[in-house]
């Protein structure tokens, strides 16, 4: 009898932290592993609730191009709708993609521009003229022997979804600034043909997305841009009080995937540590969906196309090329408990569900 009850007190014991190990890895509500955030420093703050534009450069550099920005038409109209951040203290290793443009849309920097409020992320690095600038998602890689408008530009692809208006180039599908009939203007500075297809047509003849030396959009890419900027919906979380930034008590959840062939395939889903940030915009629908089947957040974003932009002193337009995407994308959610699962879709077809209630479900291997 004493015997058997020995054995049941050593099973107990031994079943305690197996037990443990089980729980800790299956509960998708525990704290995630902690990061190793950088300082955040505050540019210009206007408030809650605002587009942040997060700047991995000097406080130079970012003062710069963010000057720049605002005095762009329409954003010199609604200074007060954006915060602007920088981290200078973290070089953000970027590729040589194609052998043509710089590309530092990774995981790292995902993670690391978690340090603060993070909507669109700019890398600004020095590299030789004729490589590229591009944008990806939410990521601009901005050469910074470009002329300035660049900036714009790749802005107005991850913002606004605007197509180039030079060609040949790739038209993202629903982008609106290049058309197929000139009635197709709402209101325009003129119908002139090529707008990334030959045959297709653009509202203005020389304006931003045509040419790095344009300090203008036109007014019917103004008005796409004026009416993204008052639909910017209200941040469900990871919101900022006060110019003081601290994003260690934000967690969200991290969603690593690949489309490919029209076809939605999910890496990883992990819980990360910090601010929780957007991830562009686009025509692929994502919603959070809870327990009681509500959809609690909502967004969009661009998996597809990858924009690389260049122009020398010799060049009338720019000279680019849009590429189909072979890189993984990161989409950022909010941690909210009773989540159930994350829904992709595109044209209202539903590309891929994804379970959230399972993240960080491993077992752990015990040596």
């Amino acid at each position: 009898m004493q015997s058997k009850t020995l054995v049941l007190i050593s099973i107990a014991i031994l079943a305690v932290p197996i037990f443990l190990i089980v729980f800790l890895n299956l509960n998708p509500t525990l704290s995630p592993q902690k990061q190793n955030l950088e300082e955040c420093k505050t540019l210009t703050y206007n408030g809650e609730n605002k587009i942040n534009l997060l700047f991995f450069s000097s406080k130079e550099q970012a003062e710069k191009y963010s000057d720049y920005l605002l005095t762009i038409s329409p954003f010199d109209k609604n200074k007060n709708a954006f915060n602007f951040y920088y981290i200078d203290n973290y070089t953000p290793e970027c590729e040589l993609y194609k052998g043509i443009a710089i590309l530092c849309h990774s995981k790292e920097l995902i993670k690391k521009s978690s340090s603060c409020p993070n909507d669109y992320i700019i890398v600004i690095k020095d590299m030789d003229s004729n490589i590229r600038s591009s944008s990806y998602m939410n990521v601009l890689s901005i050469n910074s022997n470009h002329p300035y408008p660049v900036f714009p530009h790749e802005f107005g692809h991850a913002f606004a979804v605007l197509a180039e208006e030079y060609t040949p180039a790739t038209i993202p599908s629903g982008s609106k600034n290049c058309v197929s009939n000139c009635d197709k203007f709402s209101i325009k500075d003129g119908c002139f043909e090529g707008c990334s297809k030959e045959n297709y047509y653009r509202s203005t003849e020389n304006g931003i997305m045509r040419t790095l030396y344009s300090n203008s959009f036109g007014i019917f890419d103004e008005k796409l841009i004026s009416d993204k900027i008052s639909k910017s919906p209200p941040k469900i979380t990871g919101s900022v009080t006060s110019n003081e930034v601290d994003c260690s008590t934000e967690n969200y959840y991290l969603i690593e995937g690949i489309y490919n062939e029209k076809e939605i395939n999910v890496l990883r889903k992990t819980i990360e540590q910090g601010c929780i940030g957007t991830s562009g915009d686009g025509f692929f629908d994502y919603k959070l969906i809870m327990e009681d089947d509500s959809t609690l957040a909502e967004g969009s974003f661009n998996p597809e196309l990858i924009f690389t932009d260049s122009q020398l002193e010799n060049q009338n337009v720019i000279s680019g090329e849009t590429y189909d995407s072979d890189k993984e994308f990161y989409l950022k959610l909010p941690l909210i408990q009773n989540s159930k699962s994350l829904e992709i879709s595109k044209d209202n077809v539903i590309l891929s569900e994804i379970n959230l209630q399972n993240i960080g479900a491993e077992f752990c291997k015990i040596n």
